[in-house]
């Protein structure tokens, strides 16, 4: 009898590799990456062989539990999150960290909005916009001389003084101490316009604890029973950010709003700013920023 062939020692590739996994998944909770379903396993680095044996655990159960809905056509329905769940989740804006971070976005996107438009106001050399318009003027008034009808004479010895009086050493003399005057009270205006967004929005944070579980009570009476649970990711999302947004606006709006008109009527002698308008859609973007932040956390 021909001796037994040597066992090989090359292990064999597993029964169900990552890439069934993550497929398996994707076929029980659908949507993927862009449906905002996030799938953590506690204790275990993403990708190690104790995530995947938990992974491979989990859909083994979810297998017996998937067979009843799916086999009449539906979703794998599960309690929609109830108040609870929604203020826990909420409940990480209100941490100091989280709210700097929210305050410095902010900060960087709404106080540039506010104050850039006060740079276009200042001149940073005697041929900048001031010296520009003092220019303009000046060949305006030397061709309105003509509609005066004096003699040519007149006209000429008119013309040349003013060109005399008006030369580009004097225009420009203007324009640079236009600037020493402009500068220092426009630097001052947008100081006060970026304590004015950071006080009143830092006020707002500090009371959102006490909005969030409002918040929180609100969602969980729009959405109870059961629910799809691919849904869930983009349910939260939307309506989170909504009543973030619509907290953040009602809190902050209209005390800048009413802020600003007094602030800016004060330097309205010397410089042409036009009132400001706080858009709505910039605290859409407050709201991603806040919601990508419970999504981090969460």
């Amino acid at each position: 009898m021909p001796p037994p062939h040597p066992r090989s020692e090359t292990p064999y590739p597993p029964l169900i590799s990552e890439t069934d996994v993550r497929s398996e998944l994707h076929r029980l909770f659908g949507g993927g990456a862009e449906g905002g379903l996030v799938i953590r396993v506690y204790g275990e680095a993403a990708g190690s062989a104790g995530a995947m044996d938990t992974f491979r655990e989990m859909f083994a159960s979810l297998r017996m539990y998937d067979a009843s809905p799916r086999s009449a056509g539906g979703e794998i329905l599960v309690d929609a999150p109830n108040k609870a769940t929604i203020t826990s989740a909420l409940s990480v804006l209100g941490r100091e960290e989280h709210q700097k971070k929210i305050l410095d976005h902010i900060l960087t996107t709404f106080g540039r909005r506010l104050i850039d438009p006060l740079a276009s106001i200042l001149d940073t050399t005697p041929t900048g916009s001031v010296m520009a318009r003092l220019t303009l003027t000046r060949d305006i008034l030397l061709a309105q001389l003509a509609d005066l009808r004096m003699t040519p004479e007149t006209q000429q010895i008119l013309s040349g003084d003013l060109r005399k009086l008006l030369n580009d050493d004097y225009l420009g003399m203007l324009a640079e101490h236009e600037e020493r005057v402009q500068r220092p009270r426009v630097a001052h205006l947008a100081q006060q316009i970026l304590r004015l967004i950071g006080s009143t929005f830092h006020r707002a944070l500090r009371r959102w604890p006490d909005h969030a579980e409002q918040i929180a009570s609100s969602i969980a009476r729009r959405n109870h029973g059961k629910v799809p649970l691919r849904e869930i990711p983009v349910l939260l999302r939307s309506q989170i950010s909504a009543g973030i947004e619509e907290f953040l606006w009602i809190e902050t709006s209209a005390e800048i709003e009413g802020a600003l008109r007094p602030m800016l009527a004060q330097h309205r002698d010397v410089m042409p700013v036009t009132p400001a308008t706080i858009d709505r859609a910039t605290y859409r973007e407050f709201a991603d920023a806040c919601w990508a932040i419970i999504a981090e956390r969460c």
